[in-house]
């Protein structure tokens, strides 16, 4: 008769402590409290608010402009994009805050970054009057323009987008016969995103533009992050069931590098965010899942 083997697996909670583990390395404080959903939530919302540390491309709006004597910090982050450095010192020090909102962020898509060139004792890039706003792909870095800082409501870091770029944004552009039946000012931008109020924006007559960095709830947080987040964790779930049907295989698996497995495995879910593992306890065999 086939042997019958007792499975013990938690995925789930394996996925939490390796999102717990990740927001601790980034130097966040671990509260063994916070419920998984609240965790994965957190790692999501700083996950998405730095700046994925590979080589872009960097290109410039025909708008853009710098003040001269930021023009050596302009350069060094620019050196640090293109060749894929980190850029967290020059984020905003609101980056120390995981549960932080970037309304900016979360409704355009859009970063500001500081330009000074001197690194305090925190690690933050001295901070500057005017920032540069800039939008990240995977490949590219679109320089926007170099503002003031608080010009987080400007219309315009959109409106350039559009004109410079329309590609790259083409997915959030809404039917060419939709308009706003009332315009918006950069003011009342403002106050509806201090209410949590999404709107979208109209760049010329009948352009209009979806929120381009997903938008957010009325709480505040990203819709990206809560989708990320329900999305990793249907994931986690669904290989820990592929994982129990094809205990035969694993089984097989061992016994082609001569190991006989117990009957009682114990499994721990393992992932580099690419590639999904799963590590048996006792016998020390990794078992390829696919990709997470």
């Amino acid at each position: 008769m086939p042997t019958a083997y007792n499975v013990q697996a938690d995925f789930q909670s394996d996925w939490i402590a390796i999102l717990r583990r990740h927001l601790t390395s980034w130097g966040y404080t671990d509260e063994p409290s916070l419920s998984q959903e609240t965790v994965s939530f957190r790692f999501f919302n700083v996950w998405r608010r730095l700046v994925l540390p590979i080589p872009r491309t960097v290109v410039f709006s025909r708008e853009f402009t710098c003040p001269p004597e930021l023009q050596n910090g302009l350069d060094a982050v620019i050196q640090k994009i293109e060749q894929g450095i980190d850029i967290k010192p020059h984020l905003s020090t609101n980056i120390l805050k995981p549960d932080y909102n970037d309304a900016l962020l979360n409704d355009w898509g859009i970063h500001h970054l500081h330009l000074g060139t001197e690194i305090d004792a925190a690690g933050f890039a001295k901070r500057t009057g005017p920032v540069l706003f800039v939008r990240f792909d995977t490949t590219h870095a679109y320089l926007i323009d170099v503002m003031g800082h608080g010009s987080w409501a400007r219309q315009d870091l959109v409106r350039i987008l559009h004109r410079n770029w329309p590609e790259s944004i083409s997915r959030y552009r809404m039917a060419s016969t939709l308009a706003l039946a009332q315009p918006l000012s950069d003011d009342d931008f403002r106050r509806l995103r201090h209410g949590n109020v999404q709107s979208f924006v109209e760049v010329e007559p009948g352009v209009v533009y979806a929120p381009i960095g997903g938008g957010y709830s009325t709480s505040g947080m990203s819709f990206e992050v809560v989708s990320m987040s329900d999305r990793y964790f249907m994931r986690v779930r669904q290989l820990e069931a592929q994982l129990r049907q094809n205990i035969p295989s694993f089984v097989s698996a061992c016994r082609q590098v001569g190991i006989e497995p117990s009957q009682n495995l114990s499994f721990r879910f393992v992932t580099d965010f690419t590639t999904a593992r799963a590590v048996e306890a006792n016998s020390g065999v990794i078992f390829t899942l696919g990709t997470l």
